[in-house]
């Protein structure tokens, strides 16, 4: 019996790690259909679960817009601006504030010296 029970949770945690990579290296599309799913079920739960609030907060971030990050009110506007323009590094501002609050930050590729060979 034990043998069976270790096994499961071997098994349940192999699956939530795939899960989980899934959900953070695949396609945005499919985790805001994810999102919107597990919120749909999250919304449909009995009221003694207290699910109610949990639910609107994910069923918020499936809608959140694909080109923000999430941590600022003034991405949204600040992706529209960039997409016109032919410069593919954040504006200075929009750095600075994420920088401050220990975001990652994205340095593009080309802008990436190369190492001079002795």
């Amino acid at each position: 019996m034990n043998a069976l029970l270790d096994n499961l949770l071997v098994v349940a945690a192999l699956l939530a790690s795939a899960l989980y990579v899934l959900f953070k290296l695949g396609p945005r599309a499919l985790r805001r259909a994810a999102l919107s799913r597990v919120a749909h079920w999250a919304g449909r739960a009995p009221d003694w679960f207290g699910l109610r609030r949990v639910a609107a907060r994910l069923d918020a971030a499936a809608m959140q817009p694909s080109g923000t990050c999430g941590g600022c009110d003034n991405c949204a506007s600040e992706g529209a601006a960039a997409q016109g323009s032919t410069s593919a590094v954040p504006s200075a501002s929009h750095t600075a504030s994420h920088s401050a609050g220990g975001s990652e930050i994205k340095i593009p590729l080309a802008s990436i010296g190369r190492r001079q060979q002795k």
